[in-house]
């Protein structure tokens, strides 16, 4: 059975009429006839009393009249429910600092579609995007940690390293005191992460570089080590295979070893399920592509 041959047939019902069922449908009356017998022949009955003056519902086809309200209702209804969840699909602002691989980006985007979220993903520095939050301009932002407050909702995503890299072929570096007097570049002056690593590892290893570039992004940066421009301090995860063949990675230790990425999300967000939330956040950062070299 076809909705449109329940259709013309309860329109037959209510009419009393073939003819005045065409109209109403704006159809010919030989394509309301053929639906009614194509029904008949599939259910093997004859639905309807025929007389000059119009036809009623046979007693079969007043058992089909009551099933085919209630069909059509369920699929006005599941029509009208689609159209709503297209046009009122739950859109989550987030804001994610650059330095993550951008298959994150990716998970996150396909996983808040598979639970009916339309993710809007803004690029961003710790800093400027915790502003940004307390603004109320995100839902959630992914920061590193150390810069959130105790009023914040926040809990550890990912766990990671921080790494030197350096030109091709560059000897191993086993004290980072030899970096004394280089030249070191960073993504963005203004992100406060990366600039308090740089004065974590300058007051470790007792360093005075030569002078701090600001590259812009990632991608400068990573082109700049890679011809011999200087080195720098990044998130091991954040280097792409690509990237790895051009360049030389030197592990640290001690509290290099453990950088933080958080998640800051707001609990009372009257159209988010948070603990759903969370869980996707979670599951995206288990991802184990951000314990290896490289992506």
């Amino acid at each position: 059975m076809k909705l449109s041959e329940l259709l013309a047939f309860v329109t037959v019902v209510e009419t009393g009429n073939i003819t005045q069922a065409a109209e109403r449908l704006n159809r010919v009356q030989s394509s309301i006839s053929h639906r009614i017998r194509s029904l008949e022949d599939n259910l093997d009955v004859i639905l309807f009393d025929r007389k000059n003056d119009g036809c009623s519902p046979t007693a079969q086809g007043q058992i089909l009249y009551d099933y085919a309200l209630k069909i059509l209702n369920l699929a006005d209804d599941c029509k009208n429910n689609i159209s709503y969840s297209k046009t009122n699909q739950i859109t989550i602002r987030v804001g994610i600092i650059e330095c993550l691989p951008p298959y994150i980006i990716s998970s996150l985007i396909d996983l808040g579609q598979d639970l009916g979220w339309n993710i809007d993903i803004s690029i961003g520095n710790t800093i400027s995007l915790l502003s940004a939050f307390e603004k109320n301009e995100f839902d959630a932002v992914i920061i590193g940690a150390g810069f959130s407050n105790a009023q914040h909702t926040r809990s550890i995503l990912l766990s990671s390293e921080l790494v030197i890299i350096t030109e091709k072929n560059r000897p191993s570096i086993t004290d980072i005191s030899s970096l004394d007097g280089e030249v070191f570049l960073l993504s963005s002056k203004k992100c406060a992460t990366s600039t308090r690593n740089f004065n974590v590892l300058f007051s470790e290893g007792n360093i005075t570089p030569k002078r701090v570039v600001e590259c812009g992004s990632y991608p400068v940066l990573f082109s700049s080590i890679a011809a011999g421009k200087g080195v720098s301090l990044v998130l091991r995860c954040s280097i792409s295979s690509e990237v790895k063949s051009k360049i030389e990675i030197h592990p640290l230790s001690g509290q290099f070893n453990d950088f933080n990425i958080e998640l800051v999300y707001r609990p009372d967000c009257p159209y988010l399920d948070c603990a759903k939330f969370a869980g996707m956040m979670t599951s995206v950062f288990q991802d184990p592509r951000l314990r290896d070299i490289g992506y």
